[in-house]
């Protein structure tokens, strides 16, 4: 199977497991809304096909891939790698938002933010690539796995007026992220990180376009740093951290099960 072919396959995969998930109450996951639905959903409609922008040569090396998306002149950017350690160690440290200035591209800080009625969602901040300003962001994140073992995707959608702007920064009004991560046979993990975003302001898209063709690498190789450290290293699937299965109701096969 070619890359080109897998990445059709995975795009059909990633949807079919958000619109399953979406249904399930067993997995405490019953509805995120429709208009987060379509926006996931109609992005990849609306896309061309992936092109190469960095092809990795060897195994571990991450590859970048960019496509346009209609209506809008800012692409939308993938990167993909394959690491040795769990998967645990992957959603672990994306579940970890104390570390996300460690690993997340320009990221200065991250926290939660609590709306009137009781959602938790995350704010972060961002350090602006010069000529731009810093930027932040506020997004809602899930995690949705079909089935026990099965692969989880985290995914990102901005809320722009969830909370208030701050005076030295740049809302970024637009936000579709994910982190498809997925077990491979060989005891392997593959990561692909998927993002589109309008970092707003005054930035012309030819701008945003040459910063965002960065991100999936700088994003990537960070992740790829974290999960090598203590102890997200050691995490495996038959013993993941309870913290992280209970929060996100998620179903590993472990040593008791």
């Amino acid at each position: 199977m070619d890359r080109h072919q897998h990445f059709s396959q995975n795009d059909e995969l990633h949807n079919s497991v958000i619109v399953k998930a979406l249904t399930m109450r067993t997995y405490g996951i019953s509805r995120i809304g429709f208009a987060a639905l379509a926006l996931i959903l109609g992005t990849s409609a609306l896309a061309s096909e992936w092109k190469v922008e960095l092809q990795g040569d060897v195994r571990g090396d991450i590859t970048t891939y960019v496509r346009s998306v209609s209506d809008t002149p800012i692409k939308q950017f993938r990167g993909v790698v394959e690491t040795p350690h769990s998967m645990v160690a992957a959603l672990s440290v994306i579940d970890d938002i104390s570390l996300c200035q460690q690993w997340i591209y320009n990221c200065q800080k991250a926290r939660y933010h609590y709306t009137a009625d009781g959602e938790r969602l995350l704010w972060m901040m961002f350090d602006g690539v010069w000529p731009a300003s810093d930027r932040d962001l506020v997004m809602k994140s899930v995690f949705l796995q079909e089935y026990p073992n099965g692969p989880v995707t985290v995914q990102s959608t901005g809320r722009q007026s969830a909370a208030p702007e701050q005076s030295d920064y740049v809302r970024i009004p637009m936000l579709d992220n994910s982190f498809y991560v997925e077990p491979l046979a060989d005891g392997w993990t593959r990561i692909t990180f998927t993002t589109h975003m309008n970092p707003g302001g005054l930035i012309p898209a030819w701008i945003a376009n040459i910063v965002a063709t960065d991100a999936p690498i700088r994003t990537l190789e960070g992740l790829k740093r974290m999960m090598n450290k203590e102890p997200f290293r050691d995490y495996t699937q038959s013993s993941p951290p309870a913290k992280l299965v209970e929060k996100h109701n998620l179903r590993f096969s472990t040593r008791d099960s």
